[in-house]
């Protein structure tokens, strides 16, 4: 955990000490309070506003980036949707 904390500290952080140390309570909170196909729809709108915003000052490079960037985040909730519903599923089975 210290080599993660250091690696936090370089970054801004506002997590509580419980959030630290229970993550995954936090990842299951965020879809618990909205439904995957909505953050995606958040998302591309983020990406909409800032290519709309940026069109006069970026160039090539820094669009490209940001798509890559905008892709890659939708792909990291969906797998941390996929990892937060199989955690669920082990720590309480079906009943069946």
């Amino acid at each position: 955990m210290e080599s993660i904390m250091k690696k936090l500290d370089y970054q801004p952080s506002n997590l509580s000490d419980y959030e630290l140390e229970k993550p995954l309570n936090v990842m299951n909170d965020f879809f618990d309070n909205n439904n995957l196909h909505e953050i995606r729809k958040k998302a591309w709108q983020l990406y909409k506003g800032w290519v709309n915003n940026s069109v006069g000052f970026t160039e090539g490079d820094e669009n490209a980036d940001m798509l890559y960037f905008y892709t890659q985040l939708v792909q990291f909730i969906n797998v941390a949707f996929i990892y937060t519903e199989k955690r669920k599923l082990e720590i309480q089975p079906p009943n069946g």
